[in-house]
């Protein structure tokens, strides 16, 4: 076999070996490709109310007043400022609205909150349509992604991989098997490992993420020197063994 058919063979090999090492590192839940079967989601968890969360509570009525005095401020929501279009839940865990006062909030979800508030409003107004909603959930995704940052969430659930989506999912270089989720709850600071690589993390009470919960992506030792930047040395890497073939050719004909 010639020098310039080695040479050849030996640069298609390059990126094929390449791609084999990427794709090790890209797969999720690697033990699902060995896993024939179906998961029934028996429990997800819901989403419930912590003190400094920000609810919308909207109360409609055929009394055009009575709507204004719930709904002040126009129910589009904003993200520079979400405590200006709702009611803040206190320290101690209650929301107060007007003419009905302070309502306990704490731990309820907001579908069970909404059914005490109109309880309360019953007593008051007929036939009233009341909505409840937090707006101010936020997650943070840190570390080794395509787009570390602050997220609003817009509904009342979202999961670690939803997370990884919205930040552009994980890097090559990013350790899958140790991604951090940090989670503050009744003054308590709580960490929780979770491994990508095993299908066991959809079953995590985790998995679910919560108000303000941080997710860090844990950088793998080889961040410096990851597949991507092997890939684009690998023109630099072409040529010089070329330059070399030759010089190695003529030497012999020499």
């Amino acid at each position: 076999m010639s020098y310039q058919r080695i040479f050849f063979a030996f640069i298609i090999a390059i990126p094929l070996l390449f791609s084999c090492a990427s794709r090790k590192r890209i797969v999720y839940f690697k033990d699902i490709e060995t896993i024939n079967k179906t998961d029934t989601l028996s429990y997800v968890p819901q989403l419930t109310i912590q003190p400094g969360d920000i609810l919308q509570v909207t109360v409609s009525t055929i009394n055009k007043d009575i709507s204004e005095l719930y709904n002040p401020l126009p129910n589009t929501y904003n993200n520079a400022n979400p405590a200006a279009q709702g009611y803040l839940v206190d320290r101690q865990g209650y929301v107060e609205l007007p003419q009905i006062g302070k309502i306990y909030a704490k731990g309820k979800t907001t579908e069970a909150l909404n059914v005490d508030i109109k309880t309360e409003i019953d007593k008051l107004l007929k036939n009233a349509f009341v909505s409840t909603r937090l707006i101010n959930f936020r997650i943070s995704v840190l570390g080794d992604v395509a787009r570390p940052g602050n997220y609003s969430i817009q509904n009342e659930k979202i999961s670690v991989l939803e997370a990884l989506s919205l930040a552009g999912d994980v890097n090559y270089s990013a350790r899958r098997n140790d991604v951090l989720l940090i989670r503050e709850r009744d003054g308590k600071r709580t960490y929780v490992t979770i491994d990508l690589n095993d299908s066991k993390a959809f079953s995590s009470p985790y998995y679910y993420m919560a108000n303000n919960d941080i997710l860090y992506v844990r950088p793998g030792v080889n961040r410096a020197i990851s597949s991507t930047t092997a890939l684009q040395l690998l023109p630099i890497a072409a040529t010089t063994i070329s330059l070399l073939l030759v010089i190695y050719t003529n030497a012999i004909k020499k």
